[in-house]
């Protein structure tokens, strides 16, 4: 009997486990395919892992390098009614409990995460003045219920708004990057996304080591 509920549990464990990190992939894929539908000269660079020199990485969900300028991507393929600002350490994801109810779920403020991702890449770059565009891109199945922001280089948008948010971004920027820019840059960012499933599980260690609430 008590092999029996440990099979179990193992096995509700790994589904909830595995669901989940497939809805990130998932979102993160529909993401690459959004892009590749800009128009201009550009390049995707999904899943890089850069260094922060203190033996940590952040990993970067997809970064677009395109003629106007860096996008760096944060995807959270969430559902339900978000709730955060700029200013909040974490920010509130709600479900109904079908009970007249809410359940409520914490999770670390996706700008501040994509931010020390911007940090980061312009380090490694070495250039402070490139253009770089913060974009967290949550799933169509979610509500942003009270998402507020002031400043104009953040962009929280839905994956359905993400095209026409990206096009609108390039036209008003113009072409700031050049070709032979985008081929530098390409070349210098990925070594980073070819790393191994020890450095992998090492980062996911640390990650849930330093958010865990």
């Amino acid at each position: 009997m008590v092999w029996g509920c440990l099979i179990v549990g193992l096995i509700l464990f790994l589904i909830a486990r595995f669901s989940v990190k497939g809805k990130g992939k998932y979102g993160e894929d529909r993401i690459y395919d959004i892009l590749q539908k800009v128009d201009g000269y550009k390049a995707t660079l999904p899943n890089c892992y850069l260094p922060k020199g203190n033996g940590e990485t952040a990993e970067v969900d997809l970064i677009f390098l395109h003629e106007s300028g860096i996008y760096v991507f944060e995807s959270k393929n969430y559902s339900g009614w978000i709730f955060g600002s700029e200013n909040q350490k974490y920010w509130t994801q709600c479900f109904s409990d079908r009970r007249g109810g809410t359940k409520k779920y914490k999770f670390y403020n996706p700008l501040w995460q994509n931010d020390t991702h911007i940090r980061v890449l312009q380090k490694i770059l070495r250039d402070k003045n490139v253009n770089i565009y913060s974009y967290i891109v949550f799933g169509n199945d979610c509500t942003l219920k009270d998402v507020r922001l002031s400043q104009s280089n953040y962009y929280v948008i839905q994956r359905r708004e993400l095209l026409k948010s990206v096009l609108e971004n390039a036209m008003y920027y113009g072409r700031v990057l050049s070709n032979e820019d985008i081929d530098n840059l390409y070349r210098m960012l990925l070594p980073y996304t070819e790393v191994s499933p020890e450095e992998k599980e090492t980062h996911n260690r640390n990650i849930q080591e330093k958010y865990r609430m």
